[in-house]
């Protein structure tokens, strides 16, 4: 009947329209499940990065930028920060370049993207000193992004990139404005040191240590000063660390008269495997077993053996990694040279 059809149509109209309510909640149901594996991928990248586990930090990034449609900021950053980590600089600026693409709304991590372009340069710069001022450029970069400085170090960053071109003034002053900031902050130390001395911008000096040696001695750079030092990483394990013992065994004699200190840093697993082979094998310089591995981190060791040659002034002057002492000629030849002459103010 022609009064029941307006009644019909409005059945019809609802009945289409259920379908479609159901659809789109599935949808959100949907979108909200990836939301979740998304921030969970990512925190779980996050914490595998605070722990040094570089290679599956970025795998982590990586599977929760898929997630995200392959355009998350937060993801390409916190790649560029595992790159970064793993030393593959270039690849590191690249990435960092795209999460700038990616986030024109997001200041902050903007600046956390220049930061790590800046990082990357600066140590590309190593070998090519012309990277200082893409370094620079990406520092100050940051730093119009997040002018208050939110990111940690961004004025510590720009006062040692100055410093490393030798503009002291200008990167004394960054410095300072990093100190008014950040009076006890991670980089306060070293910040107060390059004031002191800018020299230690453009040189490699030791990272400060304290070792207590086998016999009983506290052993410190500080205690060092004035000294030429071998830092030795070997293992009993290594066998061109054990090949090695007779030629260092010969160094000690002939050098037990200067300025000269050798320190045997062990990364043996089991402190008696260490102690017994060092007496057996004469190796009566001064012995540290590096048990938890704190040196090798702070000197970033990575192949064994590695020698580490430092001048009076703790500036490390040769790194020889990968092969016996016998082998490595040049470590003779270098070591000679420090002891004859004495460290050089730096310009």
């Amino acid at each position: 009947m022609w009064w029941l059809r307006p009644m019909t149509i409005g059945l019809v109209v609802l009945v289409a329209a259920m379908p479609c309510a159901h659809g789109t909640g599935v949808v959100l149901a949907a979108q909200a499940e990836k939301t979740k594996a998304y921030d969970e991928e990512f925190e779980r990248a996050r914490q595998l990065l605070q722990r040094h586990e570089y290679f599956e930090a970025l795998k982590g990034f990586q599977k929760a930028n898929q997630l995200a449609g392959g355009r998350s900021a937060r993801c390409f950053v916190g790649m560029a920060q595992a790159m970064l980590a793993m030393k593959t600089w270039q690849n590191a600026i690249e990435t960092a370049q795209t999460a700038i693409e990616l986030a024109q709304d997001d200041p902050l991590l903007r600046a956390r993207a220049h930061t790590a372009r800046g990082t990357a340069f600066q140590s590309l710069a190593d070998k090519d000193p012309s990277k200082l001022r893409d370094a620079e450029r990406e520092f100050r970069q940051a730093l119009e992004a997040d002018p208050e400085s939110r990111v940690a170090d961004l004025h510590f960053n720009l006062g040692v990139v100055l410093m490393k071109q030798k503009r002291d003034e200008e990167g004394i002053a960054e410095l300072n404005k990093e100190l008014t900031q950040r009076a006890h902050g991670s980089t306060a130390e070293e910040a107060r040191a390059l004031i002191a001395n800018p020299k230690r911008a453009r040189e490699k000096y030791a990272p400060d240590f304290s070792v207590l040696t086998a016999d009983g001695r506290q052993v410190t750079l500080e205690s060092l000063h004035g000294k030429v030092v071998l830092l030795d990483f070997w293992g009993s394990w290594c066998q061109p660390c054990v090949k090695a013992v007779p030629s260092l065994r010969k160094l000690q004699k002939e050098h037990a008269n200067d300025a000269f200190v050798m320190l045997g840093i062990s990364s043996d697993k089991d402190g008696k495997t260490w102690s017994a082979f060092t007496a057996k094998n004469g190796m009566v310089w001064p012995q540290y077993w590096d048990e938890d591995r704190t040196m090798q981190r702070t000197f970033d060791v990575r192949v064994f053996p590695t020698y580490i040659l430092l001048d009076g002034d703790g500036i490390e002057r040769l790194r020889v990694s990968g092969t016996g002492y016998h082998e490595a000629k040049v470590l003779a030849d270098r070591i000679d040279e420090q002891i004859k002459t004495p460290s050089k103010p730096g310009g």
